[in-house]
């Protein structure tokens, strides 16, 4: 185990605790906020170790801050940083000193207690969530599934894009072995590639930072595929920014493909273009435009339109433990379908073919939002024809759309259909 500067976690994950409470922003917000205020390494941790250890913070926040409740009734963020690392200190490969155990031991009496009868009796606590959102997931599936779910969530999975539009497959993966990162390709998706371990940041490889690998979870890349672009194809993407999709889009067809890009956050449009040529996208079949989805008209259709709504972005979690914290409220998933419905309902006026996707676990943002569309009577569902798990079979159609599910499809938990006049 390695030895520990204390003081110095604490600080951090105090203040990026504080950030998250105060400003409902994300993990990577709040850590790089801190670290203009704080100095994030150590003698013994560098700066990458200090993030995953905020991570594993995050992660388990609502789990700590349960476990103090319960034993002082009130928290402070410094108390909560040194419970958490008391309670996982072993996990994290850490070794905690006397200090910090006699001062756990002396305010939180009775705190390994307290934790196991929280392990036992709520297990979302446990695991880190808030119990809405247990309750709202064992709806659609057993509790033993949500659970094994839930925990896959606390973890990330790393993925790469190979973006052969600046390199070809062959020469991407020799130059991930010169940097000595351990990889392993999906058996179905050539141009991804799982990233198993790396002697350095994934954001400081060499092909990332030259713009000829993305880092985009393999859901993200099922929701482009199921849109099957082609090269001559005029795809309107319905919520594009930051860009990601669209470079995918451009990719599979080779830079032949027209697109029209919208998206109502100037803050998220503001540095699409640049992204898009660092990916080697040719800019000038892009149309960028600030525009509202849900009304935006157009003088003709489109061969195909994608529609990845804005969402709860529960399924995000294991990319942004943060997401837990801004998951307050039951009713999130249900505001949020109300502006899917919407979006997707004004595509379906523009093309006969669309895919719908959301980054959520909750049946309110995908298969309830695809029933309603399905009202319409315009459109069908189509078989995405995807390498994903299907969707919750409380539903009909559940066979004819897809789930990711983190514990079996290695990747963010997201809704996918294609709907087809």
């Amino acid at each position: 185990m390695r030895p520990l500067n204390l003081s110095a976690v604490v600080n951090v994950l105090a203040n990026v605790a504080y950030l998250l409470e105060r400003k409902r922003i994300s993990l990577d917000r709040a850590f790089t906020l801190t670290c203009r205020r704080i100095k994030c390494s150590t003698r013994n941790l560098s700066r990458e170790d200090m993030f995953n250890i905020a991570h594993r913070f995050v992660s388990s926040y609502i789990f700590v801050r349960r476990v103090v409740e319960k034993l002082r009734g009130s928290y402070s963020h410094r108390m909560l940083a040194r419970a958490f690392l008391y309670l996982r200190a072993r996990e994290l490969g850490l070794s905690i000193d006397s200090k910090l155990r006699k001062a756990v031991r002396r305010d939180l009496r009775g705190i390994e207690r307290v934790a196991a009868e929280i392990e036992a009796e709520e297990p979302w606590h446990f695991l880190g969530y808030p119990k809405w959102f247990w309750d709202e997931l064992a709806k659609v599936l057993p509790e033993d599934e949500v659970r094994r779910l839930l925990e896959a969530m606390n973890s990330r999975v790393v993925w790469l894009r190979i973006n052969t539009l600046r390199i070809d497959v062959d020469k991407a993966l020799r130059k991930l072995e010169e940097e000595r990162v351990q990889y392993e390709l999906d058996p179905r998706i050539p141009i991804l590639v799982r990233v198993l371990r790396s002697p350095k940041p994934v954001r400081n490889i060499s092909l990332f930072r030259e713009g000829k690998a993305v880092i985009q979870d393999r859901a993200s890349v099922l929701t482009v595929l199921a849109l099957k672009p082609e090269p001559g194809m005029t795809i309107y993407d319905f919520a594009a920014a930051p860009g990601i999709k669209t470079s995918l889009i451009m990719q599979l067809t080779e830079n032949r493909a027209r697109v029209v890009a919208m998206d109502r956050s100037p803050r998220r449009l503001r540095n699409m273009r640049s992204l898009l040529r660092k990916y080697g996208v040719d800019v000038d079949r892009v149309d960028i435009a600030l525009a509202d989805s849900r009304a935006i008209a157009f003088s003709r259709r489109c061969d195909a339109a994608l529609v990845d709504a804005p969402c709860s972005s529960s399924g995000a979690i294991p990319k942004d433990p943060a997401i837990k914290l801004l998951l307050r409220s039951p009713s999130i998933p249900a505001k949020m379908s109300t502006i899917q419905s919407a979006m997707l309902i004004n595509a379906l006026r523009y093309s006969d073919v669309i895919t719908y996707a959301t980054c959520s676990l909750f049946p309110a943002e995908g298969e309830e939002v695809i029933a309603k569309a399905l009202e319409v009577g315009t459109h069908d569902l189509a078989d995405p024809g995807i390498p994903a798990s299907r969707g919750y079979r409380a539903y009909s159609f559940w066979s004819r759309v897809n789930r990711t599910y983190p514990h079996i499809d290695m990747c963010e938990g997201f809704f996918i259909a294609r709907l087809e006049r």
